[in-house]
């Protein structure tokens, strides 16, 4: 039997009888568990017909939309290889992935159909109500995954170059344990998910825990804060939500907190929450944030302990049930579990692999306290050097996004032409502010050799399709 059947029969006999138990709940549309199943089995039916073929590369590129777990039951049924295909990549993104994984179709939705086809050939298109199936006019001979890696997943990390993340069956079944016995996820919990589903983070806190443990998913046309603080206070259990979005809520401008008391568990993860974020909106809406910690290849790794939330408002908290995470000598976070990917099928970092038995070496650089509490300190990669002192970029970010005026900051290395580098950052302003008075500000609390030397302001970050700030050498006004 292929993974993606292994997967369709371990679902089905965990939630496939909850019958009108709630499963998804989106605007103008609700899918029970009975709904959820009968639309997986006729979706099935289409996409065969579609061309859609047994032991083939599919790529799943749809947003959040209500019929995004039922597709993705449909392909499992089907036995194809699930590619997560974030669907606002770009062209020279989406041609690197068709050629590189030998995609064979494509279901999409009408928004993102038109994109896809302008960067890859397409023989043929079918219709289905708000799906579109698409199939390349040619795939590529590249290598692709066997028929025990039912699941792709797409990272495109700080660069341009997708990678292609291979898990097995064995991988996705153990990471949904690990989420759902962690957090304690069951039939009662409603996860409201403010990020793609595509994303990793989206898929195994938010699909998964609904196929696995028969959770209700949540989903919202767009994030308006008021709207979605409102929408907590509805019964919500879980919110997936990323340091932006509550930087959004505190700056909203509510009179009246809402009621956040059936909340268990509001997560941020994608990028570093500064503690003054975390110790603010706790003060306003009486809840903690917990930071999450995890990647493509390895899954959800740690989560933070909402009582301990007060005392370690940096940390990402504590392994999860069925991971194991260390900080070697060198400061770099080692991650070992059933979880962490087999390969990667797509862009592969040079050299020796990082993934290798179950083991991940993350490339984090990271510390663990006494009580087994890591923090992020930063990336192995990413640290600058400043004649000969390292600088770890996520301290000058966390410095220049507590400054009121600053939304989000992101911080590099550039080559001052002496071999060395100088510390570059640029910022995501939310209101009126110089670049002197920013200087002035990181001085106050950063050693000097830490100091930004020039600070770019403006309206929005470069980010990835998954919504990553993306910053090189090339994209800087210097």
């Amino acid at each position: 039997m292929a993974g993606s059947s292994l997967l369709w029969d371990a679902f089905a006999s965990r939630t496939g009888s909850l019958g009108e138990q709630a499963a998804v709940e989106a605007p103008g549309a609700e899918m029970d568990f009975s709904d959820l199943w009968r639309e997986a089995e006729r979706l099935a039916t289409v996409f065969r017909e579609a061309g859609v073929r047994q032991g083939r590369v599919t790529a799943l590129a749809l947003g959040n939309s209500q019929l995004f777990p039922a597709a993705f039951l449909a392909l499992c049924r089907l036995d194809a290889t699930v590619a997560l295909l974030p669907p606002q990549y770009g062209r020279s993104e989406l041609m690197a992935i068709a050629d590189g994984v030998a995609l064979s179709a494509i279901v999409s939705d009408a928004e993102s159909a038109p994109r896809i086809s302008a960067a890859i050939p397409i023989a043929s298109a079918s219709t289905e109500n708000d799906l579109r199936v698409l199939v390349p006019a040619s795939t590529s001979e590249a290598a692709v995954a066997n028929d025990d890696e039912p699941i792709l997943k797409f990272s495109s990390g700080s660069t341009a170059q997708p990678k292609g993340i291979a898990l097995t069956a064995a991988n996705v079944l153990a990471e949904a344990e690990n989420v759902t016995a962690t957090l304690g996820l069951g039939s009662g919990d409603r996860i409201l998910s403010g990020v793609p589903l595509f994303h990793s983070y989206g898929f195994d806190l938010g699909v998964l825990p609904t196929l696995y443990s028969g959770t209700t998913l949540v989903l919202e046309g767009s994030f308006v804060p008021r709207r979605t603080l409102r929408r907590l206070a509805d019964r919500v259990t879980v919110f997936l939500g990323v340091p932006a979005q509550y930087r959004a809520f505190l700056s909203a401008g509510i009179d009246k907190p809402p009621d956040l008391s059936s909340v268990r568990w509001l997560l941020s993860c994608t990028a570093p929450l500064a503690p003054e974020t975390v110790t603010e909106f706790s003060a306003r809406f009486g809840v903690p944030i917990c930071q999450h910690y995890g990647s493509s290849e390895t899954g959800a790794v740690t989560n933070h302990v909402p009582a301990e939330v007060p005392a370690r408002p940096a940390s990402v908290g504590k392994p999860l049930s069925g991971v194991a995470v260390e900080v070697d000598e060198e400061g770099e976070v080692v991650v070992e579990s059933g979880a962490v990917a087999r390969r990667y099928v797509l862009g592969a970092p040079a050299g020796e692999s990082p993934l290798r038995d179950g083991v991940f070496r993350t490339g984090d650089v990271g510390r663990i306290d006494s009580n087994g509490f890591l923090t992020i300190e930063g990336r192995r990669d990413a640290m600058i050097n400043v004649g000969g002192l390292k600088v770890s970029p996520t301290e000058v970010a966390a410095t220049l996004e507590r400054h009121a005026a600053v939304r989000e900051a992101a911080v590099l290395g550039f080559p001052d032409g002496r071999g060395d580098e100088v510390v570059y950052a640029v910022v995501e302003s939310s209101g009126a502010v110089g670049e002197e008075e920013l200087v002035v500000w990181c001085r106050e609390s950063l050693a000097e050799h830490k100091v930004p030397r020039r600070i770019e302001i403006r309206e929005a970050l470069p980010r990835t399709a998954t919504g990553k700030v993306r910053l090189g050498v090339d994209d800087l006004d210097a």
